[in-house]
């Protein structure tokens, strides 16, 4: 991780942040009208922001709780993955839509010139605005269940940034690679599917850690088995009966922490690279 930080161009990528941050108006533009253009046709509109996650929580209910009795001690199975689905289903639509954002938007790049890592940014920021309502549904349906919030409640704005940069990060990855090699779009659904069931989040991470430690330690290099984590911290009240006692919290955050910052900054450096050759192959 150290060689990684240490291999970046921190100056190129401040300025290629502060490009963005010059084009917010273009972002945010973007992004409203990707939200416009989805939710357009459809009777239901933008409720398919949660319908969509609800119903996916409802089938892995259905088929690891009641069919193969799957149980997670101290919270209601339906409470525990969606704690985790509505998280992912903003995640992985969101690298799944960035990755093919560049081609999609191939006749914009030609036609005028802009920071192109606008185009996949405002994919992200679209899927967190379609996000937002959903955890507000999530925080109602917990507290409809009585579970009780404490103050770390107030930690879920930093979670869900957290989150971002890394979705972020992973977007400007694949949207500069599938401009290079088209069959990326493939392997990245076929990442993102394997990604999912290699998280905790339809089983407790205390099934990974009887399973081998020396597998338990590879699989919390994982980060989203610290943001899953995080999110049923903050939102299930108490950490002793979320992660393992041979998990130190503190140190797990740290972790989660690092890899989304570095993978937002390697997102950077990915993209500049291919930036270039973007004009040409599209």
């Amino acid at each position: 991780m150290g060689s990684i930080i240490n291999g970046l161009d921190m100056p190129d990528i401040f300025n290629q942040i502060k490009a963005l941050i010059q084009y917010r108006h273009l972002v945010w533009s973007l992004a409203l009208k990707d939200i416009e253009v989805r939710y357009r046709s459809p009777i239901l509109g933008f409720l398919w922001a949660i319908i969509v996650p609800l119903i996916t929580v409802f089938i892995f209910k259905l088929i690891f709780s009641t069919i193969m009795k799957v149980e997670v001690e101290n919270y209601p199975f339906f409470i525990y993955i969606m704690t985790a689905i509505f998280p992912w289903a903003y995640f992985s639509t969101s690298v799944a839509s960035a990755t093919e954002s560049i081609f999609s938007n191939r006749e914009l790049i030609k036609k005028t010139y802009f920071p192109r890592q606008v185009i996949p940014v405002s994919v992200v920021l679209a899927n967190l605005i379609n996000f937002l309502p959903a955890v507000i549904v999530m925080l109602l349906i917990i507290a409809f269940f009585k579970m009780q919030f404490t103050i770390l409640i107030f930690l879920l704005p930093v979670i869900i940034l957290l989150q971002t940069i890394l979705t972020i990060g992973l977007a400007l990855i694949f949207s500069s690679l599938q401009v290079i090699l088209r069959d990326i779009k493939y392997i990245v659904e076929i990442f993102l599917m394997a990604w999912f069931y290699l998280s905790p989040g339809f089983y407790s991470l205390t099934i990974v850690a009887n399973i081998s430690e020396k597998f338990f330690k590879f699989y919390m290099l994982n980060p989203f088995v610290g943001l899953f984590s995080l999110y049923r911290i903050v939102l299930l009240k108490r950490y002793e009966t979320t992660l393992p006692s041979s998990v130190n919290i503190f140190g797990l955050t740290i972790w989660t922490t690092v890899v989304c910052i570095v993978v937002f900054l390697l997102g950077f450096v990915v993209f500049k690279k291919y930036e270039s050759r973007f004009s040409d192959l599209v």
